[in-house]
């Protein structure tokens, strides 16, 4: 397991400042001269607000043993720039040392907002999620770091890729190995390779769909709804997985779940009038249950509260939707944090738009190929290559590059 290195990447990619004093003041850095950069760093604040300089001299605060003065100093950089990626990952390596886990990886979930491809945050956060034991996030992190790492010939990269690859593998020989025996009719062995399945490769939603179906083939429904809320985490977008959740918890009489996941699927079925009927009628019957048992909504709130804590970003996300669900008159209080959990577990999307609209504008007004083509070559390390994304800006790119 890869160690998270509090300062390798410090510097890294925050060489913005020109002339003689920061190529000097970044050699004494690199000497350990801690307190000689921070002077010229402080001279070069006198011509210059750039917030990579504040960030700057709280590395040197921070390596000189003055944490608090360090925090004031990365505070500083996010108050002039508040999508300068180094002073959000310097505060996560900060609490990380600290042994604050839950704070550091906060931190370096907000320094992917403006850099969703930066690799050592990504990489943290993976071995970040191991310790606190969370596997689902670790795999996924452990992918963007192998998707996104410049070092791809190093010792670490190469011991990474090596397990993820072979846990990948494994989990998908265990999905083949279950789904052959369940169409034997052997549900005990297939759900033992399911389960294993799921521990070498927690991020096939596939994997959890099936266990669940087999638990509520079963008639346990507790189970099959703990597998495909999995799933949900996994593809939030699947009619499928949010019905069959809407039913189970119907049929556990768990009616405040049941309401929101009907109201749910029902948006992916707003052109069938028949199913639309049936889901309305069904909400309709349980909503005055619902009203005479409020402490079943505000239940969501505390759960939500509570994973959010514990940077358990999916199932927040998932229990604060279900809060406005319940309760739509908190909708207006609740979605701006309800959008940055989604930023947060989804960094790449915001930045995908903001490059397509940035590259589209450059094009339309005065057809500035050569600046554009930056915002499409990151749309596409950024964007799935099956995507619509990725092809338009393939499309678009190689429109700049004929120019």
């Amino acid at each position: 397991m890869p160690d998270v290195d509090a300062q390798s990447h410090i510097l890294s990619s925050n060489e913005d400042t020109s002339g003689d004093l920061a190529i000097v003041a970044k050699k004494l850095y690199d000497e350990k001269k801690y307190e000689q950069a921070l002077k010229i760093y402080s001279d070069m604040l006198l011509y210059s607000s750039d917030s990579d300089l504040y960030v700057k001299m709280g590395n040197c605060f921070d390596k000189m043993g003055k944490g608090q003065t360090a925090i004031e100093y990365w505070d500083k950089a996010i108050e002039v720039d508040s999508m300068n990626s180094n002073a959000y990952i310097n505060f996560g390596n900060y609490y990380y040392k600290k042994n604050q886990i839950e704070k550091a990886i906060g931190y370096w979930l907000a320094s992917l907002i403006p850099m969703p491809e930066e690799p050592t945050s990504n990489l943290n956060l993976a071995v970040a999620y191991t310790l606190k034991e969370m596997h689902m996030e670790a795999f996924l992190y452990y992918e963007r770091y192998l998707k996104f790492a410049q070092d791809k010939n190093s010792n670490k990269y190469l011991s990474i890729q090596k397990k993820i690859e072979r846990d990948k593998k494994l989990g998908n020989d265990y999905l083949k190995l279950g789904f052959q025996y369940q169409s034997n009719g052997d549900s005990i062995s297939a759900l033992k390779c399911y389960k294993r399945a799921a521990v070498y490769c927690p991020v096939f939603s596939k994997i959890y769909l099936n266990i669940g179906s087999l638990y509520y083939a079963d008639k346990n429904y507790e189970e099959a709804v703990k597998y495909w809320t999995n799933a949900l985490y996994i593809d939030s977008n699947y009619p499928k997985i949010i019905n069959n959740l809407a039913i189970s918890y119907d049929m556990m009489q768990k009616y405040d779940y049941a309401y929101c996941y009907y109201s749910r699927y029902s948006k992916f079925v707003a052109n069938k009038q028949a199913e639309i009927d049936k889901i309305t009628a069904r909400c309709h019957k349980i909503k005055p249950f619902l009203n005479a048992n409020p402490y079943l909504i505000n239940n969501h709130l505390e759960i939500a509260e509570d994973a959010f804590s514990n940077c358990d970003y999916k199932r927040a996300l998932n229990e604060y939707k279900n809060y406005v669900i319940l309760n739509p008159e908190a909708q207006e209080d609740y979605i701006k944090l309800i959008i940055k959990i989604e930023n947060y577990l989804n960094p790449d999307k915001g930045m995908i738009e903001s490059c397509l609209f940035n590259g589209r504008k450059l094009l339309a007004n005065n057809s500035n190929y050569e600046e554009a083509k930056s915002y499409f070559a990151r749309v596409m390390v950024l964007a799935d290559s099956s995507s619509q994304e990725y092809k338009e800006a393939k499309g678009l790119l190689t429109l700049c590059l004929q120019h």
